[in-house]
């Protein structure tokens, strides 16, 4: 009996993490296609550049890659430890880069003045931390070769804890955005409401895997 209470409990916490799941990229893929639609409609030039590849780098395709590992994720299920590493390396790379692209270009738009918005702030936090995340993230696949230096546990731990801080980062920075920006502000308050509540529960949903992980190699720290 208690096989089969434990069977059936878990069964439900899979069946709800992964409509959580599914809810995650209803949110992603509004916020992405939509952003997306307004900025291409309208030309790549001036601020949509830097808002288009921020979303679509942080958002979209950062977001993705940290739900590789992720055992609710329909998408990358079926796939081995060693694929979904390629894929989850692969995405964080072009999402960082587009991220950090997005930042770069509009510090170079201000003249290298950061800003005193809350927005400006967050985001060229969001810029280091990517950089610095991305070079981690080289270090951990590089973690074998290293393991006489740095240890791949150390390391790993080390890269998740970065990238998940500056993920995090990069969407309060969005979230921001949507009030500070000139791009959404004429787009009425219900709307940036909308926008922020959608960019919430990504970051929050997205985030449950990077929180097990973490957790998973704290406790190998203990053992």
């Amino acid at each position: 009996m208690s096989e089969e209470k434990s069977n059936r409990n878990t069964s439900v916490i899979q069946h709800v993490e992964a409509a959580l799941y599914v809810l995650n990229q209803l949110c992603i893929g509004f916020v992405t296609i939509w952003i997306s639609w307004m900025c291409l409609r309208q030309g790549l030039t001036g601020i949509r550049i830097h808002v288009w590849l921020a979303t679509f780098g942080f958002i979209f395709l950062m977001a993705e890659g940290m739900m590789c590992f992720y055992e609710g994720s329909w998408l990358t299920l079926r796939y081995t430890r060693k694929y979904k590493t390629a894929i989850h390396v692969v995405l964080q790379v072009i999402g960082g880069g587009m991220g950090v692209a997005g930042c770069l270009i509009q510090l170079i738009r201000d003249k290298w003045s950061i800003g005193v918005t809350t927005h400006a702030s967050l985001g060229f936090a969001a810029f280091i931390l990517c950089l610095i995340s991305l070079l981690s993230g080289l270090a951990a696949v590089l973690a074998r070769a290293m393991s006489r230096a740095v240890s791949p546990l150390v390391n790993k731990t080390f890269h998740v804890t970065l990238g998940f801080v500056a993920y995090v980062i990069a969407m309060m920075a969005q979230y921001f955005g949507y009030a500070q920006t000139s791009l959404f502000k004429g787009q009425g308050a219900d709307f940036v409401i909308l926008m922020r509540v959608a960019t919430l529960v990504s970051m929050v949903l997205t985030s449950i895997g990077a929180i097990k992980s973490l957790y998973k190699k704290v406790l190998s720290f203990k053992s």
